[in-house]
């Protein structure tokens, strides 16, 4: 995923998690804020999911979902994505699976045909 898409600073995380709406499931958290800028999106993965290589196998799985996933959103959001301890478990097409569907529970998705059909 490019740098541009990427939230970095807490501040930005803190906003998001303090004034978003959040939908979940069994294995992820996705939390959104509007925005007048471009899309950003963030990834949050505890401590609580295990070492280090886990985690970073978590997230390298989630960003590279999301990365498929850029073009079908709206792009005057915010989003930030948190792992649950179930995520640890997960392969990537159930990690796909569940983004998938937190971002259609959430009405997020600005071209759902195409959307679907996303592997």
């Amino acid at each position: 995923m490019n740098k541009i898409y990427r939230l970095k600073s807490s501040k930005s995380f803190e906003y998001i998690h303090k004034h978003g709406k959040s939908f979940a499931n069994s294995n992820l958290v996705l939390v959104y804020t509007p925005t007048k800028f471009n899309l950003k999106v963030g990834f949050s993965v505890s401590k609580k999911l295990g070492k280090a290589v886990i985690r970073n196998k978590v997230k390298r799985r989630l960003r590279e979902g999301f990365r498929i996933m850029i073009p079908y959103l709206n792009p005057h959001y915010n989003y930030m994505i948190i792992a649950r301890q179930a995520a640890a478990e997960c392969d990537y097409h159930q990690l796909l699976s569940s983004l998938k569907h937190l971002l259609l529970k959430a009405n997020l998705v600005e071209n759902k045909q195409e959307f679907d059909k996303l592997k």
